[in-house]
């Protein structure tokens, strides 16, 4: 039996964020990870707090924000000024002493360069920290599908065994009916049959139990085969948001914001080549002792560039504003597809809710009421062993149906969490306009 799986304030704002990204790993990481205790029973939401505390994916992408932040300042800093000596060799000796010249300059960009260059360095980090938004979002997403498929295979497997149980009860009155001549030996191979694919199904089970263990352990940076606490039971079906109101919080998901920062980025980059066209200019001081007359000696200066070829500036131009419109173009995109794709997650999660409501209250009452008219008509000679076996079989399918759907509906739900940009699962806000 295989369980199922399914794999988004500016400058003050990246600050704050760089100060909290170095508090925030401050510790030593392997001491850390020594220190990880799953509670017991383990619940989704604190799977998903121990995966976000430990995964290396999101320790890197916050030093990727610090060292984004870490470029704002420099990127509005002017060059470093050039000091210039030079000595006449031929003066070393000489009665009056040795002659030079010692010069001091600095270069200046043009008006508004070093703005647009911080702006663009603090879009950057913005766009950064937003997509570490973006990855957290998501990493908590995998952890809680991570954790629906435990609690369904322990789940699985406790049915499984029940079931073995309900089996192994089945065959010994089979096996008295048969030593009495009151029913064939067929009926007691039947079920020794249907034990034996119990038990196919169990390694099955166990193989899979494996296989989630491992990615379990993957998502924090752990060894395959460490220790995963039984889970607890999943939340029941909640009442929805509503569908618009997901999708008005969907517009602010990180990942949206993130290549909003990347459209500002761009739109910088497309004032600085802009700029780029018109000259550079420096200007310097200097003293010069080669001249005898001391009052020639103290020198200024002024230089600048002259852009003769304004072609190329023209094609570095048109190469920025073609990747300012990029980003504009990939903005919307992200943002229809984003809401399309919360749209077909609601449906699935209310339709998920909805068939654990018939399993609950149809499905599974009919399945155990059948199986019990099953074996009580076998126990007074009317009914056919096959009728049993055939009932508890669709028992057994019908309690995994339930199970695997109650599972699905958490993972779900956490896509759902995910495209909304996190707060449903664990609510940021208090919401209105719930629906079933």
């Amino acid at each position: 039996m295989h369980c199922h799986r399914k794999s988004l304030a500016r400058g003050a704002g990246v600050v704050a964020l760089l100060v909290a990204l170095t508090a925030a790993r401050a510790g030593d990481s392997s001491q850390a990870d020594a220190a990880l205790s799953l509670p017991a029973p383990l619940d989704g939401d604190a799977f998903a707090a121990a995966v976000l505390a430990h995964n290396a994916s999101l320790e890197a992408m916050q030093q990727a924000v610090v060292a984004a932040v870490a470029q704002i300042k420099p990127a509005g800093a002017l060059d470093d000024p050039m000091l210039s000596v030079s000595a006449a060799p031929r003066t070393f000796g000489s009665a009056t002493g040795a002659s030079g010249d010692i010069e001091i300059s600095q270069s200046l960009p043009w008006w508004g360069t070093l703005d647009a260059r911080k702006e663009a360095a603090r879009a950057q980090a913005e766009a950064a920290g937003q997509d570490f938004d973006a990855l957290r979002v998501s990493v908590a997403a995998l952890a809680r599908g991570a954790f629906s498929d435990w609690a369904y295979v322990h789940r699985a497997l406790d049915i499984n065994e029940a079931n073995q149980a309900v089996l192994t009860e089945m065959r010994d009155a089979a096996r008295v009916r048969y030593s009495t001549g009151e029913a064939p030996q067929e009926d007691v191979l039947q079920a020794d049959v249907e034990r034996s694919m119990l038990k196919q199904q169990r390694l099955e089970l166990t193989r899979d139990e494996a296989s989630v263990q491992a990615r379990m352990n993957a998502l924090l940076d752990r060894r395959p085969r460490e220790s995963i606490p039984a889970p607890a039971a999943l939340p029941a079906t909640k009442l929805l948001p509503a569908e618009e109101l997901l999708a008005q919080r969907a517009l602010s998901h990180p990942q949206l914001q993130k290549l909003a920062a990347d459209e500002r980025a761009a739109t910088a980059q497309e004032r600085l080549a802009e700029k780029d066209r018109y000259p550079k200019f420096g200007v310097s001081a200097g003293y010069n002792n080669l001249w005898s007359d001391p009052n020639q000696r103290p020198m200024v200066g002024l230089s600048f560039t002259v852009p003769i070829d304004q072609s190329k500036y023209r094609a570095r131009i048109d190469a920025a504003r073609a990747e300012a419109h990029r980003a504009a173009s990939m903005l919307e995109d992200e943002r229809a597809s984003l809401l399309a794709d919360l749209s077909a997650a609601y449906a699935s999660a209310r339709e998920a809710a909805e068939s654990i409501a018939l399993y609950q209250e149809e499905l599974l009452p009919l399945a155990r009421n059948t199986l019990a008219v099953a074996r009580a008509e076998y126990a007074n000679g009317r009914g056919d062993f096959l009728n049993v076996l055939t009932a508890d079989r669709h028992r057994l399918e019908t309690e995994l149906a339930l199970a695997r759907m109650e599972s699905d509906y958490y993972q779900r739900l956490a896509e759902l969490d995910r495209m909304s940009g996190g707060g449903l699962i664990a609510p940021r806000s208090k919401d209105t306009g719930a629906v079933q």
